[in-house]
């Protein structure tokens, strides 16, 4: 739902706006309520991993960009709030056990730590960043817990990191794979 509401804000010049007030405002609302006390988010309603996956496809990575996003157009602190409290917490938890990747991996959740420090121009988020990405650019034997099951994938695979090292080159203009219009 967070990707989906994401996109639809990014598409917003393309929507009656009384249907972003009326519809995706609500729903973003709806949805930033589901937050565990941690500061993560579950992966599906009535989900049977509660409040233990911490990756962009399930869990506080995820919803970064659409926190931020919707801090930039409603002009509500609250939802940066929400994503600099999934950050806190991707750090908090350390690195991802099923490895290297976009979606389920290392890799991802680094991206998290970029778009904050697109937006807050901290420091300290570069720097995760930067751990992270390192950690992904030095594979070690029996770190990654989950072997791929698409290797040559952008999502799953080798891609995405070298994709992730790329952007943090310049991590001004970084952009999450697919998520920009």
């Amino acid at each position: 739902m967070a990707g989906i509401l994401y996109i639809l804000l990014q598409a917003r010049t393309y929507i009656n706006s009384h249907d972003i007030r009326g519809f995706v405002r609500p729903s973003i609302d709806w949805l930033m309520k589901q937050q565990f006390p941690s500061g993560n988010f579950p992966s599906s309603l009535h989900s049977s991993s509660g409040d233990r996956l911490v990756q962009w496809c399930h869990g506080a990575p995820g919803f970064i960009p659409l926190c931020i996003l919707a801090y930039q157009v409603f002009e509500d602190e609250r939802y940066l709030k929400i994503a600099i409290q999934c950050g806190d917490l991707i750090w908090q938890r350390g690195l991802c056990a099923k490895g290297y990747s976009l979606c389920h991996g290392v890799s991802g959740n680094a991206y998290a730590f970029l778009q904050l420090y697109q937006v807050l121009k901290k420091p300290v988020y570069l720097h995760r960043a930067g751990c992270f990405m390192e950690w992904c650019a030095v594979e070690r034997q029996g770190t990654e817990l989950h072997r791929p099951d698409r290797p040559a994938s952008l999502f799953e695979g080798l891609l995405g990191r070298i994709y992730l090292v790329e952007d943090i080159i310049n991590p001004q203009k970084a952009l999450f794979p697919g998520l920009c219009l």
